[in-house]
């Protein structure tokens, strides 16, 4: 299993994943998952993904937080995003505003429509028309037609 791991194979380690589940071995597959977190930017980004869709599976939401979180704190900017969409879903909305307007903050053009999303269901237009008017600033083409429907 260890060769598998180091080896950085997605579809190896996905069809490893795919026969131990098949045989209902689940805590080996969320090792297998685990361990391949330590590979390659670009594995542990696909682990992740596949744990965290495991962990859901198996109602673990503390440890898909975790998992999202640890991502987001070493600096992996779509981890962050996926921690925003996964604390939304939960109610934790101050959280997941605070995530948005960080990942906003570092121009992400998704989390910036997102917050705007956000704050425009709590009722706080004038809040989204502002980072509406940041986004147009920012060369994102998509907000002028939020903000023309925010002023509506």
């Amino acid at each position: 299993m260890t060769s598998t791991l180091t080896s950085g194979d997605p579809l190896t380690l996905s069809r490893e994943a795919d026969r131990l589940e098949e045989s209902g071995r689940l805590a080996e597959v969320e090792q297998l998952w685990r361990g391949a977190l330590c590979g390659s930017e670009q594995l542990a980004r696909f682990a992740r993904f596949r744990l965290v869709e495991l962990l859901e599976r198996l109602g673990r939401d503390r440890d898909v937080e975790q998992i999202w979180r640890a991502a987001a704190e070493a600096g992996d900017s779509l981890a962050r995003i996926h921690l925003a969409v996964f604390m939304e879903q939960r109610g934790e909305l101050g959280t997941a505003e605070r995530l948005w307007r960080e990942a906003a903050a570092d121009g992400e053009q998704r989390a910036r429509r997102r917050l705007v999303d956000l704050l425009a269901r709590q009722g706080r237009v004038a809040e989204a028309a502002s980072v509406c008017q940041q986004a147009l600033a920012a060369g994102d083409g998509t907000a002028a037609a939020r903000l023309s429907s925010l002023l509506r």
